[in-house]
C-alpha cells in the first residue's frame, strides 16, 4: 500500500522548505511515498488569534493516518505547537523527527550552528578587523537563536572582544525591529557598529535595505550579515554573507530515519548536519562571479515576475467583486467554480477549497458557536481543479483531505494544505499539489489573506442581509399579533391588487372588528383586551391562504386582502373566523365570549376602482353589520 508521509512547516520559511522538499522528493521517489504538507503563516509578531487561526492547520491532520511525520519545529514560530505534534505522534505510534529543535524522547535533525557561525565571526574579525558587532537576534528563547549567539560570543572572547549586552538585540525573526534598529543605532552616542550579525537572512536583508534607503553605503559604512542563505540574499547588492543550512540533505537524513523506524531499526536521538559559512559581498569581500550571474538571471525574469503578480492581482480583484456581489451562500459554489475554470494559472493543475457549509448558510451564529470542535468531520468542496478543469465533487471529511485521492504506485505528489480562517476560527482550507506557480512567486501568504478577507466580507452581506431582513419583518409586522401593520399593508396590499388587476383575478377585500371591545377592557381590564386582539388574529392566521395578507389595521379592527377570491370563497372564509372563534368561547380560557363583524367585498379587476375605495367599501358593510349586531342585542356600540 503507498504510504503517506506528513510535515508541518511554516509557509514563511518557504525557501528553506523548498530546499528540503528536495531532499525529501528524491528520497520519495526510491521508496514511492506522497507528502502532505501541513503549512501556517504563524509568526511571533502577528496577533494570537490569528495565528491561532493559522496552526489550527496542524490539528486538520490526523496523525494516525501517516506513516511518519516530520516536524519543522524551529520553524513553526510555536514551540509549544511542535512539541504537541511530536508527543501526539509518538503516542500514537507515528514515526516521527523533528527538525532543528530537541524535544524529549523525539528522535531530531539539527543543523550544526556553531561550525558556520564560528565561520562567520571569525572570518569578519580576522579578515575584515571587525571589532564591535551588534547581534541582531530571533527570540531570546529559540534554540538556533542561543546557539549562534553562543557562538558569537566565544568567537569575540577567543579573539580578545567582547559582545556587549546593550549591542544584543531581538528582532522576532522579522522585518520591522530591524528596520527601527539601523536608525536607533545610526543615532546612538557610539553610532553604527563595524557590523550587524543577524540571525537570520530576513532581518539581515531588512537592516541592510533600510541603511541604503538612509544613505549608506554597504560594507563601507556597516557590515551586515545574515543566516540561512535564502535565494534574495544571492541577488541582493552587495550579496549577503551568510550561513548555509543544507536543509536539502535535512529532508533527506528525516526521511532516511522515519524508514528506519518504519522498519524496526533504532535511530540516533539527535542527528547533525553540519552549516557551512558561505562568503559573500555584504562583508566587505570583492564582488563574486557566482553572485554576479545570479543577479543576471533574476533581471532577466524580473520583468515576467511583475507580469505574474499583475495578472494574480487582477484574478484576484474579479474574484473578490464576484464574492462580494454574492447574496446567499448557494451562489458562492457556482460563482467560485466559474471563477477558477477561466482563471487557474497560479494555483496549478490541481488545487481545491474545501469549506464548513454551515459557517456560510448560518452566517448570524457566532463563530463560538459554530467551531466548538475546530474542522468539522464533513467539509463542502466548493472548489474542485484536477488536469486544469473544474470537477463537481461535493462533500469530504478529515479522513480523504484530498477528494478522491488516487494511491498510484510509482507516482508521486506533494499536497499542501493551508487553513481559511477569521481569528482562531477556521472554517477551511486550501490544497495545492505539487509545486504551483504560486509558492513560486512567493505570493502565497497574500493571496490567502485576500481570500479569507473575501469570504468573511461574505459572510458579513450574508449577515447584514439576514439582520435586515429580519429588521424589516419586525418594521412590518404588529409586534403584538404577528400580522403586518398599516406601514406594511401600504406596500403589500397594493402590489397585490395590482398584480390582481393585470391577471384580471377578483380579490377579497375584508374588514374585521372586535365586538364589544369596550366591555372587555372595562369588565376584565387590558390585559383581557389584549387576549382577544390576540385571539382574533389567530382567527385570521388560520384562514390565511399562501399569498393572502393579513393586516392589524388598527386597535381591535382587521384586514383581510386575498388573491384569486369569489363570492363562495369569501362567504367560506368569513364562516371559518367566526367558527374558530366559537370554538375558543367554549375551551374556557376565558370568562367571556370573543365575536366579530366581518364586511367584504370582492374587486372587479375590470373596473377603475381604487384599493382603498374597496377597503372604505368593506369597513362600510362591517359598521353595518356591527350596528345590526349591537342592535339585536340591545346594546350600544362599543
Amino acid at each position: 500500500m503507498k504510504k503517506k508521509i506528513a510535515v508541518y512547516a511554516n509557509g514563511f520559511s518557504m525557501d528553506s522548505l523548498r530546499l528540503a522538499m528536495e531532499g525529501i522528493k528524491e528520497y520519495a521517489a526510491q521508496k514511492d511515498f506522497d507528502v502532505f504538507v501541513f503549512m501556517s503563516f504563524a509568526s511571533y509578531s502577528e496577533e494570537h488569534g490569528i495565528n491561532q487561526g493559522e496552526l489550527n492547520i496542524y490539528k486538520l491532520s490526523l496523525v494516525e493516518e501517516y506513516d511518519g511525520a516530520i516536524v519543522f519545529s524551529n520553524h513553526l514560530n510555536s514551540p509549544h505547537t511542535a512539541v504537541e505534534i511530536c508527543n501526539e505522534a509518538k503516542e500514537k505510534g507515528v514515526p516521527v523527527v523533528s527538525v532543528g529543535m530537541p524535544i524529549d524522547g523525539i528522535p531530531s535533525v539539527c543543523v550544526t550552528n556553531e561550525e558556520g557561525m564560528r565561520d562567520l565571526v571569525t572570518h569578519l574579525v580576522e579578515k575584515h578587523d571587525v571589532k564591535r558587532i551588534v547581534y541582531l537576534g530571533g527570540t531570546a528563547d529559540h534554540p538556533d537563536n542561543i546557539a549562534r549567539l553562543e557562538t558569537t560570543k566565544q568567537v569575540l572572547k577567543e579573539h580578545g572582544l567582547e559582545l556587549a549586552e546593550k549591542d544584543i538585540i531581538y528582532g522576532d525573526w522579522g522585518n520591522n525591529i530591524a528596520r527601527e534598529l539601523v536608525h536607533e543605532l545610526d543615532e546612538s552616542e557610539e553610532g553604527l557598529p563595524d557590523a550587524i550579525v543577524a540571525a537570520n537572512d530576513i532581518m539581515a536583508l531588512a537592516a541592510a535595505t533600510e541603511l541604503i534607503v538612509m544613505g549608506k553605503k554597504l560594507p563601507d559604512d556597516v557590515i551586515v550579515t545574515g543566516f540561512d542563505n535564502i535565494p534574495y540574499g544571492n541577488v541582493f547588492l552587495p550579496a549577503l554573507t551568510t550561513v548555509d543550512q543544507n536543509f536539502k540533505e535535512i529532508g533527506k537524513t528525516c526521511c532516511e530515519m522515519i524508514f528506519d523506524m518504519m522498519e524496526g531499526r533504532e535511530c540516533n536521538e539527535k542527528t547533525m548536519i553540519p552549516s557551512r559559512f558561505l562568503n559573500g559581498e555584504s562583508c566587505g569581500c570583492t564582488e563574486i562571479e557566482y553572485f554576479v550571474g545570479m543577479r543576471k538571471n533574476y533581471c532577466r525574469h524580473s520583468y515576467q515576475r511583475h507580469l505574474d503578480s499583475s495578472a494574480l492581482e487582477m484574478y484576484e480583484r474579479i474574484l473578490r467583486s464576484r464574492i462580494a456581489d454574492m447574496s446567499d451562500y448557494a451562489s458562492l459554489k457556482v460563482s467560485m467554480q466559474e471563477h477558477y475554470s477561466r482563471n487557474n494559472k497560479f494555483e496549478g493543475t490541481e488545487f481545491y477549497i474545501v469549506i464548513n457549509s454551515e459557517y456560510f448558510e448560518d452566517a448570524v451564529a457566532k463563530e463560538e458557536e459554530l467551531f466548538v470542535n475546530g474542522y468539522s468531520e464533513r467539509m463542502e468542496v466548493i472548489v474542485a481543479v484536477k488536469d486544469s478543469k473544474v470537477v463537481n465533487v461535493g462533500r469530504t471529511n478529515r479522513h480523504e483531505l484530498i477528494p478522491q485521492y488516487d494511491k498510484k504506485d510509482g507516482e508521486q505528489h506533494v499536497y499542501y494544505f493551508m487553513p481559511l480562517h477569521h481569528y482562531q476560527h477556521n472554517y477551511g482550507y486550501m490544497a495545492l499539489v505539487d509545486d504551483p506557480p504560486i509558492m513560486k512567486l512567493d505570493m502565497l501568504s497574500p493571496y490567502l489573506e485576500k481570500l479569507q478577507q473575501s469570504l468573511k466580507l461574505l459572510r458579513i452581506n450574508l449577515r447584514l442581509d439576514s439582520l435586515n431582513k429580519d429588521l424589516t419583518r419586525i418594521y412590518n409586522r404588529d409586534p403584538m399579533t404577528g400580522l403586518y401593520n398599516r406601514l406594511a399593508y401600504e406596500e403589500k396590499a397594493t402590489a397585490l391588487f395590482e398584480k390582481c388587476k393585470q391577471e384580471k383575478k377578483p380579490m377579497l377585500v375584508m374588514f374585521v372588528d372586535i365586538n364589544y371591545m369596550k366591555r372587555i377592557n372595562d369588565q376584565y381590564g387590558h390585559l383581557h383586551g389584549d387576549n382577544a386582539i390576540k385571539t382574533v388574529a389567530g382567527s385570521i392566521k388560520y384562514i390565511l391562504k399562501k399569498d393572502w395578507i393579513g393586516v392589524r389595521f388598527g386597535g381591535d379592527e382587521f384586514l383581510i386582502v386575498g388573491d384569486d377570491c369569489d363570492e363562495e370563497g369569501a362567504i367560506a372564509a368569513r364562516h371559518s373566523i367566526l367558527a374558530f372563534l366559537e370554538l375558543k368561547n367554549h375551551d374556557g380560557s376565558q370568562p367571556y365570549e370573543i365575536s366579530a363583524s366581518c364586511g367584504y367585498v370582492i374587486t372587479d379587476p375590470e373596473k377603475p376602482t381604487t384599493l382603498q375605495d374597496y377597503v372604505k367599501e368593506a369597513d362600510n358593510i362591517m359598521y353595518k353589520i356591527k350596528q345590526e349586531v349591537h342592535a339585536r342585542d340591545g346594546q350600544p356600540r362599543g
